[in-house]
């Protein structure tokens, strides 16, 4: 969205602010779908400059979250698989992140879960999960992380709660 225009596009009854500006390649990590294989994909995002203010505005697709090199469908399904399913964080890390090979301390564990978990409960990723008591677990945040974006998935209920946060994530990044 453009800083100036707050509209992101044509102002009522204007002419059009925002032009063209060339492409931008952006990784991002992950499945693609539930359970899938995870792989690093390059995407073009398409950017665009506003000719009053001059900003330059990026235009993602809706599963790529600000500042994260893993898909909000990636971290929620990671998230599911944690606090949902009760896998290690190794064996989380091996079914979202598309890198084989892994230094002596990743063996055991994943940083960046427990990061995805701190930012969780600070609000800073996924806000829109309710605040977590002070003494809640990295795992009970990501229980109730995960239940939150599951709760965000169109039908059909049948799907497992690991699924639906994968696609409820995705609705809303």
């Amino acid at each position: 969205m453009c800083p100036c225009c707050k509209v992101g596009s044509r102002p009522a009854g204007g002419r059009l602010r925002l032009h063209g500006h060339g492409l931008r390649e952006r990784q991002v990590l992950g499945p693609v779908e539930a359970y899938g294989e995870p792989v690093a994909l390059v995407v073009a995002c398409r950017r665009y400059l506003c000719v009053a203010c001059h900003a330059v505005v990026l235009v993602v697709p809706g599963s790529m979250l600000a500042g994260r090199w893993y898909s909000a469908s990636a971290i929620a399904q990671a998230l599911a698989l944690f606090g949902l399913e009760r896998l290690s964080p190794a064996e989380v890390r091996r079914r979202t992140s598309a890198a084989k090979q892994v230094g002596l301390t990743a063996v055991a564990g994943w940083v960046t879960l427990g990061r995805w978990c701190d930012d969780v409960r600070a609000g800073r990723l996924f806000p829109e999960v309710r605040a977590c008591p002070v003494g809640f677990t990295r795992r009970q945040v990501a229980e109730r992380a995960a239940t939150t974006l599951g709760s965000r998935a169109p039908p059909p209920w049948h799907a497992s709660l690991t699924v639906r946060a994968f696609i409820g994530a995705a609705r809303g990044a």
